[in-house]
């Protein structure tokens, strides 16, 4: 299919403005240049502001109300639907909006290469939204992922079962999981293991190191005080020691 823009526009809407239930023949995109609100799409309400913008598909139900003055610049487009990512997203660099209004010039102009050019800008606005929206994606699914180690930070943890519950590849699962939170999956787990440790440790300074070694889900009590001393700078030991004299 060819990507093509039918229209571009910019509107005010007033306080309290609200569009009905609606869909369209081709897909839409709405830039918030000022103002605040909420898009429903499929159901599902999100909340835009100044520096939003929302996109959906054509047929596809939706309703935007404006909780004060609203400036908006709209367009309505056609785009193979697999580049079409619907929902609200947040243009945090203003790279979208550049390209927003570079879009509404060459609409306006007369140059060559014309359509390809307004064809380039169309794939850039929506690339930037399926980039938001796997970014989401994955942001919540590693937060589901950080929420499975921390309530088991004791056990195996089997990463590559994580990974494919995510829908990921395992290297693609730990480049991500690295990516939010700066440690490997591996290394994660240690940490997590040794906060543990570090809290039963201030709660019963005189605890065995045996059994806290084990109830941190580490292999020995030797393989526990090396990874210990790594990251906290002291033995078990020693810690437990500073903390009675607290």
């Amino acid at each position: 299919m060819k990507i093509e823009c039918k229209n571009l526009i910019s509107i005010s809407h007033p306080n309290g403005f609200y569009v009905e239930k609606h869909s369209h023949r081709q897909h839409e995109m709405v830039y918030c240049l000022e103002g605040n609100g909420y898009a429903e799409i499929k159901g599902k309400n999100s909340e835009f502001s100044t520096g939003h913008y929302y996109i959906t598909r054509a047929g596809t139900l939706h309703t935007e109300h404006d909780e004060e003055i609203t400036r908006i610049i709209y367009f309505h487009f056609d785009a193979p639907l697999e580049l079409v990512s619907e929902g609200v997203f947040a243009d945090y660099h203003g790279s979208v909006l550049s390209c927003v209004k570079q879009l509404r010039r060459e609409i306006e102009s007369e140059e060559i290469y014309k359509e390809r050019m307004i064809e380039c800008l169309i794939t850039r606005i929506l690339l930037e939204a399926l980039r938001s929206s796997e970014n989401t994606k994955a942001r919540e699914g590693i937060r589901t992922a950080l929420q499975y180690i921390d309530d088991n930070a004791e056990q195996k943890i089997d990463f590559k079962a994580l990974a494919k519950q995510q829908h990921y590849s395992f290297d693609r699962f730990r480049h991500i999981f690295k990516e939010h939170t700066g440690f490997s999956p591996h290394q994660y787990v240690i940490n997590a293991r040794i906060e543990k440790a570090k809290f039963l440790l201030k709660l019963n300074p005189r605890s065995s190191l045996t059994e806290i070694s084990y109830n941190c889900g580490f292999a020995s009590s030797s393989h526990f005080t090396k990874a210990f001393r790594s990251k906290v700078g002291m033995t078990p030991s020693e810690y437990a020691g500073s903390t009675r004299r607290q």
